[in-house]
């Protein structure tokens, strides 16, 4: 009959349907079932693969421990790999050879800055202004310390995340202040109690009639001596940076007492005494000073010397005129060049970095190095009391610190100026006030306007 031969063909049009969606779920990802969506655990093996390009000027072991940080980073992006380039012959901090990486258009996508060289890329336009990327990453900037922010803008806006910062405080040898019967610096001390002790620390130890042993390790830098200008009540530039204040009468006071310390008081090593040692970190750790200035960044180059002593830290003196002590606060960034074709990625990894894991675990590879821009790292035990000593002191002289005169966009050139006419204070060939009028002649075209 004609309707059963209609059957057959339906049925076998049934059968030839079903046999070809079998075909198609064949021909799926093995295992997955029909209509499943596939791509819903996805991992970064799927995603694309991509390369960030950072610039540092570090040693080897911190290049290994940065290393290390991008092995964390890349637990959770393994699409993610990071080229590190170590700038170690580039000029101071890897200037003179970035800023040539940028004018050729060999542009990294993160580079590691240091206060002046930060500012003076932020007013050339070459880094990226980072706010509306910390608003829509919900970046919790109060887990830093106020001062490392503050570090991290230029004129009002965030061009970078902080690396780490530091003050400068003063250390001193207590095996040598036992040994000279002195006590150990005081909370109280003034200019002249530190001299009277520099003075009685520095003697000849041999019997050979030649002094090898000094109470001060004095250096021409500028964040050694800007803290007695400070404390002194005064600055070397007004806030602006648009005045040269060198030749103010409380600065000038605070300079002549400084390099008087050698030209005059002879409590520093002079040029050419120590010559096989390199500087005045140096003096420190052979026991040729028995006090000097630094930041926390000199506490894991003590530890790790061979010849150990008993040290500690204090508060730099305080002036005797004003009570007062002083000390510059340093900012080292992670900051984003404006050409980078990765920003996104970029801001996220030095995210990363300047996480409080990744802050953790830096201080684990390189000891309490300089103060971490994470403050619950910076007051944990392991930080607080590196290698013995009374971290809290450095903590508590962020109280009075102030940014260093090198944060504008000009700053390298004056500081060439001004290192350049204070060594001739040094050599004897001018005095402190002759070369601050020179100071102010010269960097007058280049303050900000």
């Amino acid at each position: 009959m004609r309707w059963i031969k209609h059957l057959r063909v339906l049925l076998l049009s049934m059968l030839l349907g079903i046999l070809l969606i079998a075909c198609q779920t064949t021909d799926t990802e093995p295992g997955a079932d029909a209509g499943e969506d596939t791509t819903a655990g996805d991992t970064g093996a799927d995603m694309e693969e991509i390369t960030l390009r950072g610039t540092v000027w570090v040693a080897p072991e911190e290049l290994q421990a940065l290393e290390t940080l991008t092995d964390m980073y890349q637990e959770d992006h393994p699409n993610v790999e990071v080229e590190w380039i170590n700038i170690v012959d580039g000029g101071p901090y890897g200037r003179d050879r970035l800023q040539t990486m940028l004018a050729g258009g060999d542009i990294p996508d993160f580079m590691m800055l240091n206060t002046g060289q930060f500012e003076a890329l932020a007013a050339r336009d070459q880094l990226l202004a980072l706010d509306d990327y910390v608003a829509s990453s919900n970046l919790d900037l109060s887990i830093y310390w106020p001062q490392a922010i503050e570090g991290s803008r230029f004129e009002g806006t965030l061009y970078g995340l902080p690396r780490d910062m530091s003050n400068v405080i003063l250390y001193y040898n207590k095996d040598l202040f036992d040994a000279a019967g002195i006590d150990y610096p005081s909370d109280d001390w003034t200019w002249n109690e530190f001299l009277e002790a520099a003075q009685a620390l520095t003697m000849d130890t041999t019997g050979d009639g030649n002094i090898d042993q000094w109470g001060y390790g004095m250096d021409n830098v500028s964040w050694q001596w800007d803290g007695f200008v400070l404390a002194n009540g005064s600055q070397v530039l007004s806030d602006d940076r648009s005045t040269c204040m060198f030749t103010e009468p409380a600065t000038l006071e605070a300079l002549e007492f400084y390099f008087g310390l050698l030209t005059e008081h002879e409590v520093s090593p002079p040029p050419g005494a120590l010559p096989e040692q390199s500087g005045v970190i140096d003096w420190f750790n052979t026991q040729n000073v028995a006090m000097s200035v630094y930041g926390p960044w000199m506490r894991p180059l003590i530890v790790s010397i061979e010849n150990q002593f008993n040290w500690d830290v204090a508060h730099p003196p305080m002036s005797p005129n004003t009570g007062e002590r002083g000390s510059d606060v340093y900012t080292d960034h992670w900051g984003i060049a404006t050409g980078s074709e990765l920003p996104e990625e970029a801001f996220d990894f030095v995210t990363f970095l300047t996480s409080h894991e990744a802050q953790e675990r830096w201080v684990e590879l390189r000891g309490a190095r300089s103060i971490s821009p994470v403050r619950e790292v910076a007051q944990t035990d392991d930080w607080l009391h590196y290698g013995g000593s009374t971290g809290e002191i450095i903590l508590d002289a962020l109280s009075y610190a102030e940014p260093p005169p090198v944060n504008f966009g000009n700053s390298p050139e004056a500081e060439n100026i001004w290192t350049q006419e204070f060594a001739l204070v040094i050599a004897g060939e001018t005095t402190v006030a002759e070369a601050a009028a020179n100071v102010c002649d010269q960097i007058a075209p280049i303050l900000p306007q």
